[in-house]
């Protein structure tokens, strides 16, 4: 894994797609970020909707994220913010985002997961590169793959 994933300006899914891309002025998704929405959409597309309203408020500027930290299971997240998503009759989810304007607020969108378990915390850790020992990364690959193993059953 990379510091840099792929990134996309319009974030399309799906139904989404049908109505019409999602144009942002300030936020970019990663590939990786594109495919968890798209898992949204097939699990619960009420919580893609949500998911959408946040990144709109994320982009005009009236949603902040709320910075992360430097925890061993994820490596350092200190850079990226989370934004809450919560939505009745389903897990809560985390929009993880990280600053890569340069002086431009640009902000990437590195992961949409589930809160359970620290999943979607996980998930960003291994996708910034940010887990270094590969035993550690390979233990966090397993846990990721066990939680969302136990998630789709």
């Amino acid at each position: 894994m990379t510091d840099k994933p792929a990134k996309k300006a319009v974030a399309a899914s799906g139904d989404a797609a049908s109505r019409g891309p999602a144009q942002f002025a300030k936020v970019q998704l990663t590939d990786e970020a594109i495919a968890d929405l798209k898992g949204i959409e097939q699990r619960a597309p009420a919580v893609l909707t949500e998911v959408f309203r946040a990144l709109k408020r994320l982009d005009a500027g009236t949603l902040r994220p709320v910075p992360l930290n430097d925890y061993g299971k994820t490596g350092d997240l200190s850079d990226c913010g989370k934004i809450v998503v919560e939505t009745e009759g389903h897990p809560e989810y985390r929009i993880v985002v990280r600053d890569v304007g340069n002086g431009v607020e640009v902000l990437e969108v590195v992961t949409v997961e589930e809160r359970t378990q620290d999943l979607a915390y996980l998930i960003t850790g291994v996708r910034l590169g940010r887990i270094t020992d590969p035993i550690r990364r390979s233990d966090t690959q397993r846990k990721i793959a066990r939680i969302r193993r136990l998630r789709d059953t």
